[in-house]
C-alpha cells in the first residue's frame, strides 16, 4: 500500500533462470528442451530450441541488434540488486515493499519469446510450457497471495492448450498469458480456438494478451528495420488488432463471460480505437458481422480491459472519455523499458479523481483477476 492506495501491478515479469528447462522438463523431453547456446545468425548467447533461437537474430525487427542490446543492458543496471540474486522471489518482494506494491501479476519473459515460434513439434512445446508453469508455481510459493502468475499456454496446439489451461488453473494461476499475434495462421478470433475459449470461460479466469519478441510468428514490428522501431509498433498495434478482432468477429457474443486484458501496450490509444470502431458501426452496423447484437463499445465495457503505464499523459483524457472501469496500472517490472522505480509515483500524480486512481490501482484488477 502507498499513500492509502492498495496497488496491483498488472504487468510484471518473471526472469526465467537459464536452468529452468534443465531442471523442470519431463524426462521424455529433457534432451530436447531449451538450452543456452550460440544463436544461429548472430552468434550471441541465447535460448535455443529445435536448433533455433527463441527470437529473430537478423532481418526485420531483430533482437540481436548491438546498439539496442547495449542500451537495454545499461537500463537493467537499476535492477542490479535483484539481478545479483537471479531475480529471486525475495528480491522481488523487497522491491514491491519499497514502492508500496501489494500484488504483482507475473508474466513470462523468455517463455513469451518462445511462444513466438511456430514449433515443428507441438508436443515438445507443450512440455516446455508445462515446465515453465511448474517453475512459476514454485517461484510464487514464497508469497502466493502477492505473487500471482499467469500461465503460458501452447497455442500452437489447441488440444494441448485446453489441457494445460485446466492443469494450470488447478495449480493456482490467475490468468492465461497469450501472444496477440497470429500463430500458425490463426488469429485469436479464429474458430479453431472456440473450444479453448469455451473451456476458459467455464474456468472463469481472464486472458492476458501481451506481445513479445518473435522468431517466426508475424508481428507489426516486422515492418521495421531496427528493434526499437519494431517495438514501438508491435505491442500497441498487436493489442489494437486483437481487441478489434475479438469484438468484431463475435468472440464476446459467443462467449459473453470471457474477459480479456491487454497489458504492456500502453492505454492512451483506447478512446481513439473505440471511436474508430464506432464510426464503422455507425455507417454499416453489423452488415458484415450479423451475429453482433451490440455496439463495439458495449462489448468493450463488459469484456475488455487495458493497462496503462503510470507516466502516460493521455490517461486523464482516456478516463474522461471512456470511464474508469476498464483500465488498470502496470509497470513492466523488471524490464529495461518499464517504469520502475518511478511508475507508482507517476501514477499517484496523475490528474484524475481519487476514486479513479483506486479503480486503476486496485479495484479493477481485483475484479478481473479475482483477487478479493
Amino acid at each position: 500500500m502507498r499513500d492509502g492506495f492498495k496497488i496491483v501491478d498488472t504487468d510484471s515479469h518473471m526472469m526465467e533462470p537459464t536452468w529452468l528447462w534443465d531442471r523442470h522438463m519431463e524426462d521424455a523431453y529433457k534432451s530436447q528442451g531449451p538450452r543456452m547456446g550460440e544463436a544461429p545468425g548472430s552468434g550471441r548467447r541465447a535460448f535455443l530450441v529445435e536448433g533455433e533461437s527463441f527470437t529473430r537474430e537478423k532481418g526485420k525487427y531483430p533482437m540481436a541488434a548491438k546498439a539496442f542490446l547495449k542500451a537495454a543492458t545499461k537500463a537493467m543496471d537499476r535492477f542490479d540488486k535483484a539481478r545479483q540474486t537471479e531475480f529471486s522471489p525475495q528480491s522481488r518482494l523487497d522491491d514491491m515493499d519499497e514502492h508500496g506494491v501489494d500484488v504483482q501479476i507475473l508474466y513470462p519473459t523468455y517463455t513469451g519469446q518462445m511462444l513466438g515460434r511456430e514449433f515443428r513439434d507441438t508436443k515438445l512445446l507443450a512440455a516446455c510450457v508445462r515446465a515453465y508453469n511448474n517453475w512459476a508455481t514454485d517461484y510464487t510459493s514464497l508469497a502466493p497471495e502477492r505473487l500471482r502468475w499467469a500461465a503460458a499456454l501452447p497455442m500452437q496446439d489447441v488440444g494441448e492448450a485446453i489441457t494445460e489451461a485446466h492443469r494450470a488453473a488447478e495449480a493456482g494461476c490467475v490468468s492465461y498469458y497469450m501472444r496477440p499475434n497470429p500463430v500458425r495462421g490463426r488469429t485469436l478470433w479464429h474458430e479453431d480456438y472456440h473450444p479453448l475459449w469455451a473451456e476458459i470461460e467455464k474456468i472463469g479466469k481472464p486472458i492476458s494478451t501481451h506481445d513479445s519478441a518473435s522468431a517466426s510468428v508475424p508481428s507489426f514490428g516486422d515492418r521495421m528495420d531496427t528493434h526499437t522501431s519494431g517495438h514501438i509498433l508491435s505491442h500497441p498495434f498487436e493489442a489494437m488488432a486483437a481487441m478489434a478482432g475479438l469484438i468484431w468477429f463475435g468472440i464476446f457474443e459467443k462467449f459473453p463471460n470471457l474477459k480479456v486484458i491487454h497489458v504492456e501496450g500502453d492505454g492512451g490509444w483506447t478512446p481513439y480505437w473505440l471511436q474508430r470502431m464506432e464510426q464503422h458501426w455507425s455507417f454499416s452496423g453489423n452488415a458484415e458481422h450479423e451475429y453482433l447484437t451490440r455496439r463495439p463499445t458495449d462489448y468493450f465495457k463488459t469484456n475488455v480491459c487495458v493497462a496503462f503505464r503510470g507516466d502516460e499523459p493521455t490517461m486523464k483524457a482516456a478516463v474522461e472519455l471512456v470511464g474508469d472501469d476498464n483500465f488498470t496500472w502496470d509497470s513492466d517490472y523488471p524490464h529495461p523499458d518499464g517504469t520502475y522505480p518511478w511508475g507508482v509515483q507517476a501514477m499517484l500524480e496523475q490528474p484524475i479523481p481519487e476514486v479513479s486512481k483506486r479503480k486503476l490501482l486496485w479495484d479493477n484488477a481485483a475484479r478481473i483477476f479475482n483477487l478479493d
